[in-house]
């Protein structure tokens, strides 16, 4: 088990892999399924053989050939995910091709959940979501978007309270913008102050 540690890099658990080989297994069984294994049989009933023989050709070869690249994209694509944890925020980055860094300041993040669906928790693997103050991503279902992801760990809970911890010793983003709106405006009243009194004094 991959365990976090602080200003320490660490990756998905290698079970992301096998979670990933097991959505494109069920792609492409319920591709073959559903329309390319009937369309090679009807082809074999009612074609001359020749031709039959191409027809399943030309399905099997490219769905075998992406499924190959798909696989081979997987593994890139897991062995390119690192997350780090520092003091002051969360680092995370992946990517095969085009890369993606992303920085969560603990002082902006509202709301921390973990998330794991049925295939997912077979292999006991979670994701920690999280939440930022002004983030306006939305997700295709209409909920609110996570700011970044810590995915494909087993130590989702230790992750998750880790980062809680952090955030709670942090003053929220809020609460400095206020104070920093409000020494803005005791700076401009002493300005204009001094200025009253350069004035008189003149």
């Amino acid at each position: 088990m991959i365990t976090a540690k602080l200003d320490e890099k660490f990756g998905s658990h290698p079970d992301l892999k096998k979670l990933y080989d097991t959505y494109l297994a069920l792609v492409v069984f319920l591709f073959f399924l559903s329309w390319i294994v009937p369309v090679v049989v009807y082809g074999f009933l009612s074609l001359e053989l020749f031709y039959a023989i191409i027809l399943a050709t030309s399905l099997f070869l490219p769905t075998i050939a992406g499924a190959t690249f798909a696989a081979y994209w997987i593994q890139k694509y897991q062995a390119s995910i690192s997350f780090l944890l520092t003091r002051t925020e969360i680092v995370v980055q992946r990517g095969v091709w085009w890369k993606k860094k992303s920085y969560v300041p603990y002082n902006r993040i509202t709301n921390v959940e973990i998330l794991q669906g049925p295939i997912a928790r077979h292999f006991k693997l979670g994701t920690v979501s999280i939440q930022t103050a002004g983030f306006s991503g939305v997700k295709s279902s209409g909920s609110r978007a996570a700011e970044a992801e810590i995915f494909g760990v087993k130590s989702f809970e230790e992750i998750k309270d880790l980062i809680m911890n952090y955030v709670r010793k942090t003053r929220p983003f809020a609460i400095e913008a206020e104070a920093g709106d409000l020494n803005a405006q005791m700076l401009e009243e002493l300005r204009r102050i001094r200025e009253t009194l350069e004035r008189n004094a003149g």
